[in-house]
């Protein structure tokens, strides 16, 4: 009788943990789309542009930034680019919070963003500009996203693991000096 009720205080707390997971990743997502979509914004505004509208719809999954025409080749590749540079930044950032999954699923997605030149992507629209210089940005963006998930992973992995070196240093002192 013990036995079922401590599996069943093991089962209840597995699936608090996978429904926080849950809420924590699609809250990330959307938060994801607000702030890829407000650094499309903010470089509208700073350009002398004008944002009509941002949407970001209650999955994350679908997110857009209506804004007035940006002249030139230079404004256009800046406004296409902030969105997955702030992405970039908020994965970075993550590492703050210690959570890695976040982190990894801020980062990996961005990356995968950054590799996606489907039609009405910030990539084609980039593409479509700058022609395959925009291979070059798309490099740069997975190296960075990537650098920042393989720092998250060295990180939880050191918290589970610990540091073998400290451990290891640490047998060799004296537990007492003797004088």
């Amino acid at each position: 009788m013990q036995l079922k009720n401590v599996s069943n205080v093991a089962i209840v707390r597995m699936a608090i943990k996978i429904t926080c997971f849950i809420l924590i990743i699609w809250a990330a997502n959307i938060a994801y789309g607000i702030v890829h979509e407000s650094g499309h914004a903010m470089v509208v505004e700073a350009l002398g542009g004008h944002v009509y509208d941002i949407y970001v719809n209650t999955m994350g999954t679908d997110a857009f930034t209506i804004h007035s025409e940006m002249p030139g080749i230079d404004s256009g590749v800046l406004v296409e680019v902030a969105g997955m540079a702030m992405t970039t930044l908020l994965a970075f950032l993550s590492l703050f919070v210690g959570y890695a999954p976040l982190t990894w699923f801020i980062a990996l997605r961005t990356t995968i963003y950054a590799l996606n030149y489907d039609t009405s992507t910030d990539m084609s629209d980039i593409y479509r500009l700058i022609g395959h210089g925009s291979w070059v940005l798309s490099a740069v963006l997975v190296a960075m996203n990537l650098m920042c998930a393989l720092i998250a992973f060295k990180i939880a992995f050191t918290k589970i693991g610990g540091d073998a070196a400290s451990s290891a240093s640490s047998a060799h002192e004296p537990l007492s000096n003797n004088n």
